[in-house]
C-alpha cells in the first residue's frame, strides 16, 4: 500500500442550499412518472410568496395541508403494564371476538410487524441502483486468478486489520487499468468467506445509468437490511415513523442509515466488528458536486466516529475535483490510498498473464478453426506486439480478446491479422504507442466491418444510450426507434465484442448496454469517432422525424382525437396491458424530446414534417391529467417548435387579469395538480453554469424551468374546500400582479393553464387547472 498522501489545500464544503439545487437531467415528475406503478408523493406544505412580490403567505394552504386519510382506522390494542390487555375501543369481530380480562404472556405480533417489515423493504426496493450489486446478472468481470495479487493482497490485508490506520482506502488509477476487476474479485473473495465482513457494495455506471445521486444510500441500506437482521429491524422502525426518507437529500439518507444506526443505536453490537462497504466508480456516479458530497460525507463520518464498525473500500478515476475532495482538511487524515498505475512492471506482468490465459481459452474454443501445424498460436512476435502496446492497460487487452474470439466469426486467425493492422497503422499515424489511441482506432476498425445500409441503423440504436433512456429495455428501444427485431439484432451482430446485446427472451427486461465507458466516450466524441458519432445532426434528425410519426400515428382526423393506443409497434406485445404501456411511453417521450431537442439539429425537412403535426397539437387534450408533465415542458419551451404552437394558436401567453376562474372545467377537477420545487428555483436552472450530462446538454435544451428537480405532484381533488381556496387565492394574485404571464395550451374544451410564481428564494410553485378556451 502507498503511503499517505497529505495536501494542505482544503475544500469548503457546500451549503444544503447549494446542495439542494442540483439540477436533474429529465425534467418535472420524471419523463414519464406514471408507468413505475407507485402513486405519487403527497406531501402537504404552506405556500410563502417572496415579499416583493405583494402575495399572500398562506396560498392554498387548507387545500395542501389536508389531504385525504387512505385505508381504514388502524386498530389499536392498549395494554397493562403487567401485560394484561384492556378492551380495544374499536369494535373487534375476529377469533377473539367477545373476549375480555384475559392474559398474554410474552406476545409476538406477527402479522403487524411482517407487514411492516414487508412494507419497509418494498419502499426501500423501489429506491435501489438495479444492477449494482457485486453479484447482479449485470456481469463485471473479475481478476484473472494470478492477476493484481500484488494489490489485492494489499486490500485484504487492510480490510482484516483490526489495528488499520484508516477506515478509507481510495484506490485510483486511470480508465481501463481494472480497478473494477479488482474490486469484483475483493467483492466475490470476501462473499465466499466464512467470516466476510462484506457489508454492501455499489458497481456505479454512467452508460449503464447505474448513476442515480438520490439512491446510493437507499442501496446500501436496502443491502445491510438484506444481510443483517438487527440493521433490517432498525430500518423497519425508521420506515414506518417516516417512510418519506427515501425521497430526502444524501445528508439527511446519510445522517439516517448510516451515522444513526452505526453510532446511536450501535445495531451491530455484538455481531462484528467491522462491516465493509465497496463503493466502485466513483468517477461514474451523476455529477461532480454529488461526487465529492459522498467523498466529504465519508470522511466527515470516519473522523467524528472512529469507533464505527464501517470501513470505506472506493474505487475511481483520480479526476481533479475527486483529489481536491480527498484533500480537503475533513477528509484527509481518514484515508490510505492505493495507485493503479499504467505501464507499470507488475501491470505488463498481469497483462501478459492474462493473455497467455484468453489466447488458451479461444485455442480450445475454436479448435477447427486453427491448423494443428500452428503448434503455437499467435506467435511469440505477434503476442509481444499486443502484450506491449496494451501498456498495462487492461481494457484494451480485454477488448481485443473479445474481438478476436467473436463466436459470430468464429475466425481468430484472421481477427489477430485485423488486430495487428490496426496497432501498425495507429503506430504510424500517431508516432507512438498510446494505448488510448490504439483503442480509438479498435472500435472504428470494430464499426467499420458494419454494411454501410446498416451502419444508420446501428448508430440509431447507439444513441439511445447515450440520451438516458435508463429505463428502458432494449425491445422498448426498438420499438421508439421503429426497428423490428430481425432489423435491430442485424445492425449489432458485429458488435458483441464491445456490447451487451440482450438475448430475444430477455429483450423485454434487459437494456442495451456497453461493456466499458470507454465505448461509450468514444461514441459520442467527434474528435475520436468521427463521422460514427452517435450524436452527429444526421442521427438525431433521424429520432426527431420518428418522434413527429408517433405522434401523427396517434391521430385521427376523422374523429379529432388524439389516442397514444393508435401508436404502432415494430417489436410486437403479447399482452393489452403490456402494449398498452410501451406506446402510451413511446407516446409521451416523442413529444417531450421534440420540445426539448436543440433547434440546431431542426432542418427544413423536419419543420416541414413537423407542420403535419398541427391537427394533432389542436386537438390533443391538454387537460387530460396523462399529459401533465407535457403541459409543464411545453409552457417553458424555448424550442423552435414553441414558436410553431404559438403560430397555430395552440400556445400563447396572456395576462392573469384576463382568466376566469368560472373557465375551469369541472368535469376534470380531479386532474387538477401542482408542482412544487423545493430543490431549485428558476432563476438557478437558467444560470447554472454546472449542467448534468455533456450528451443531453448537446442535444437537448437545458435552459428551461423543467429541468429542475424535486418536484411534486399533489392532488386537491377530493379536498372539499379545494375549489373555494382556489378561487380566493386566483382572485388575490389577480389582484396584486393583474399582469403577471400565464401560459393558455390548447383549444376550446382541450385545453388548460398553467400558472407559474417564485415563493421564495428556494421556492418555485406551479399550478396547471384544465379549462375551457373560448377564443
Amino acid at each position: 500500500m502507498k503511503g499517505k498522501k497529505r495536501k494542505q489545500s482544503d475544500v469548503t464544503q457546500n451549503s444544503p442550499n447549494t446542495r439542494g439545487r442540483k439540477k436533474r437531467r429529465r425534467g418535472i415528475a420524471g419523463r414519464d412518472g406514471g408507468d413505475s406503478g407507485s402513486n405519487p408523493t403527497i406531501e402537504s406544505s404552506n405556500i410563502q410568496a417572496i415579499s416583493d412580490s405583494g402575495f399572500s403567505r398562506e396560498l392554498l394552504t387548507s387545500v395542501a395541508s389536508n389531504p385525504p386519510s387512505v385505508g381504514p382506522s388502524s386498530r389499536v390494542f392498549h395494554t397493562r403494564s403487567s401485560g394484561s390487555a384492556t378492551s380495544n375501543p374499536t369494535p373487534y369481530t375476529g377469533q377473539f371476538g367477545g373476549a375480555h380480562h384475559f392474559i398474554i404472556n410474552h406476545p409476538t405480533m406477527m402479522d403487524g410487524d411482517n407487514t411492516n417489515e414487508r412494507r419497509s423493504i418494498k419502499l426501500l426496493l423501489q429506491h435501489v441502483i438495479v444492477g449494482a450489486e457485486f453479484d447482479s446478472s449485470d456481469h463485471r468481470p473479475s481478476c484473472h486468478p494470478e492477476t493484481r495479487l500484488d494489490i489485492t493482497s494489499d486490500i485484504l490485508s487492510w480490510m482484516h486489520n483490526p489495528a488499520r490506520k484508516y477506515k478509507i482506502l481510495w484506490i485510483n488509477g486511470p480508465a481501463g487499468v481494472g480497478k473494477s476487476a479488482i474490486l469484483q474479485t475483493i467483492a466475490e473473495t470476501e462473499a465466499d468467506s466464512p467470516t466476510s465482513i462484506l457489508g454492501a457494495t455499489l458497481f456505479f455506471s454512467r452508460p449503464n445509468n447505474r448513476d442515480d445521486p438520490k439512491c446510493i444510500f437507499t442501496t446500501i441500506a436496502y443491502r445491510l437490511a438484506v444481510r443483517y437482521a438487527p440493521y433490517r429491524q432498525y430500518i423497519v422502525k425508521l420506515l414506518t415513523l417516516d417512510p418519506a426518507l427515501v425521497g430526502k437529500s444524501m445528508k439527511e439518507q446519510f445522517k439516517a442509515f448510516i451515522v444513526l444506526p452505526f453510532v446511536k443505536e450501535e445495531v451491530m453490537t455484538g455481531l462484528h466488528d467491522t462491516v465493509l462497504i465497496l463503493l466502485d466508480r466513483l468517477d461514474e456516479y451523476k455529477g461532480e458536486e454529488a461526487q465529492r458530497e459522498i467523498i466529504l460525507l465519508i470522511g466527515e463520518f470516519t473522523l467524528q466516529y472512529p469507533t464505527s464498525p464501517l470501513i470505506w473500500l472506493i474505487a475511481s478515476r483520480p479526476e481533479s475535483h475527486i483529489q481536491v475532495a480527498f484533500s480537503s482538511r475533513t477528509v484527509q487524515l481518514s484515508y490510505g490510498e492505493i495507485q493503479v498505475s499504467v505501464d507499470s512492471d507488475q501491470g505488463r506482468r498481469d497483462v501478459e498473464i492474462f493473455l497467455r490465459a484468453s489466447f488458451s481459452d479461444i485455442r480450445e474454443r475454436y479448435p477447427q478453426s486453427i491448423p494443428s501445424a500452428l503448434q503455437q498460436w499467435p506467435s511469440e512476435s505477434d503476442f509481444s506486439t499486443i502484450a506491449t502496446r496494451s501498456s498495462g492497460l487492461f481494457i484494451f487487452p480485454s477488448t481485443i480478446i473479445r474481438f478476436i474470439g467473436d463466436e459470430d466469426y468464429a475466425d481468430p486467425i484472421s481477427r489477430l491479422k485485423t488486430v495487428l493492422e490496426v496497432i501498425a497503422s495507429t503506430i504510424s499515424a500517431t508516432g507512438g504507442n498510446n494505448p488510448f489511441a490504439m483503442l480509438d482506432a479498435l472500435y472504428t476498425r470494430i464499426l467499420s466491418d458494419i454494411p454501410q445500409g446498416v451502419l444508420p441503423t446501428t448508430l440509431n440504436l447507439l444513441l439511445m444510450p447515450a440520451i438516458e433512456f435508463d429505463l428502458w429495455s432494449f425491445a422498448e428501444t426498438c420499438n421508439m426507434l421503429g426497428f423490428t427485431q430481425g432489423c435491430a439484432y442485424g445492425a449489432l451482430r458485429r458488435l458483441r465484442s464491445v456490447l451487451n446485446v440482450p438475448e430475444p427472451q430477455n429483450a423485454f427486461q434487459d437494456k442495451l448496454e456497453t461493456f466499458h465507458a470507454s465505448f461509450y466516450d468514444y461514441l459520442i466524441s467527434s474528435s475520436r469517432s468521427g463521422a460514427l458519432c452517435v450524436i452527429a445532426p444526421e442521427i438525431i434528425q433521424h429520432h426527431i422525424l420518428r418522434w413527429i410519426r408517433i405522434l401523427l400515428e396517434s391521430h385521427s382526423a376523422e374523429t379529432s382525437d388524439v389516442d397514444y393506443r393508435r401508436v404502432g409497434l415494430s417489436w410486437p406485445i403479447e399482452t393489452e396491458t403490456g402494449r398498452a404501456r410501451v406506446q402510451r411511453r413511446i407516446f409521451r417521450e416523442s413529444i417531450w424530446r421534440l420540445i426539448c431537442v436543440q433547434d440546431e439539429f431542426v432542418n427544413d425537412s423536419v419543420l416541414n414534417e413537423f407542420s403535419k403535426t398541427a391537427a394533432f397539437f389542436r386537438d390533443l387534450d391538454f387537460g387530460d391529467g396523462l399529459n401533465d408533465p407535457i403541459v409543464t415542458a411545453l409552457a417553458y419551451s424555448v424550442s423552435v417548435f414553441a414558436a410553431k404552437l404559438e403560430c397555430w394558436g395552440v400556445l400563447k401567453t396572456v395576462p392573469l387579469q384576463s382568466f376566469d376562474f368560472h373557465d375551469i372545467r369541472p368535469d376534470l377537477y380531479r386532474e387538477i395538480t401542482r408542482y412544487q420545487d423545493r430543490g431549485c428555483t428558476p432563476r438557478d436552472v437558467w444560470d447554472s453554469q454546472e449542467l448534468p450530462d455533456p450528451v443531453w446538454q448537446r442535444v437537448f435544451h437545458q435552459r428551461g424551468r423543467h429541468k429542475s428537480q424535486g418536484f411534486m405532484l399533489d392532488s386537491f381533488s377530493e379536498v372539499s374546500t379545494w375549489k373555494i381556496d382556489l378561487e380566493k387565492n386566483l382572485a388575490t394574485w389577480t389582484k396584486m400582479a393583474p399582469s403577471h404571464p400565464i401560459i393558455m395550451l390548447g383549444k376550446g374544451r382541450k385545453s388548460c393553464v398553467t400558472f407559474d410564481f417564485e415563493a421564495s428564494d428556494e421556492e418555485f410553485w406551479l399550478l396547471s387547472l384544465p379549462c375551457v378556451q373560448s377564443s
